[in-house]
């Protein structure tokens, strides 16, 4: 692996690029560059009616065009679908695929699809009473599920840093026709306290797709970009296998 890596950090649903801010900071402090895009329709004031999954993939492989060298992609959560497409079309400009708490989409498949019922149906009928059809996650749904470990504080304190998320992407197939055909190595950082879906969802049932990914867990909820930064950015130079001693000071300083 390259021995200053640059990370192109992928978001998931309801957020944007800021919420790897601290994740970021950790991982330069340990002598990495860190990319953090914002998907399209996850800024304020954006128009969510037709925003699409290609959309998303335009806006990493914009961000792809103005990194130097090739990057360790990470994916959280929906941002897995996102990578995995962003893979198939830009193989020779990735070193490694991260997917942390992330769905690894079947050729064709939609993450819906890896989503219990009761889920599906709330994301409909939150859609359907919309004025955009976007999806606004509940406080409580959050603070249950997503960032559990966190005290009511810091639920208040990160909770208002989500955004409204569009449904469309959510239900469209996703192509990944040549995915299972790409010669990039993988990792999955799997979260032993994460709630957001039912146990086993995401390790093994999603990293198992993955054709002999190196598994890094770390004691942290769906949330761990907020809830637990500096694990978080341990586990990605894990990943990598970029955690030498001198990288490990550097990130216990940070």
């Amino acid at each position: 692996m390259t021995t200053n890596p640059t990370f192109l950090l992928v978001h998931g649903s309801w957020h944007d690029g800021t919420s790897w801010s601290a994740v970021a900071r950790h991982l330069r402090a340990a002598g990495c560059a860190a990319l953090t895009p914002t998907l399209a329709g996850h800024s304020r004031g954006e128009d969510l009616r037709h925003v699409t999954h290609d959309d998303y993939v335009a806006s990493v492989l914009d961000a792809l065009d103005g990194a130097a060298e090739p990057v360790i992609l990470v994916g959280h959560s929906f941002g897995g679908s996102v990578i995995s497409r962003v893979a198939e079309m830009r193989p020779r400009e990735i070193e490694l695929l991260v997917y942390y708490s992330a769905f690894v989409p079947r050729d064709g498949e939609r993450v819906a699809d890896s989503l219990p019922e009761p889920m599906v149906g709330f994301l409909d009928e939150a859609a359907a009473a919309s004025a955009d059809g976007s999806v606004a996650l509940p406080r409580d749904l959050f603070a249950t599920a997503f960032a559990n470990t966190a005290d009511d504080a810091t639920v208040d304190a990160i909770y208002p840093r989500l955004v409204r998320e569009p449904h469309r992407p959510i239900f469209e197939q996703v192509p990944l026709s040549n995915f299972h055909r790409l010669d990039i190595p993988s990792a999955y950082i799997t979260c032993r306290q994460d709630l957001a879906l039912p146990p086993g969802s995401f390790h093994p049932g999603q990293s198992s797709r993955l054709t002999a990914p190196k598994l890094v867990e770390i004691d942290a909820d769906h949330e761990a970009l907020y809830t637990a930064p500096r694990r978080l950015a341990w586990a990605l130079l894990e990943a990598v296998g970029a955690n030498g001693a001198e990288r490990q000071r550097e990130l216990d300083a940070a």
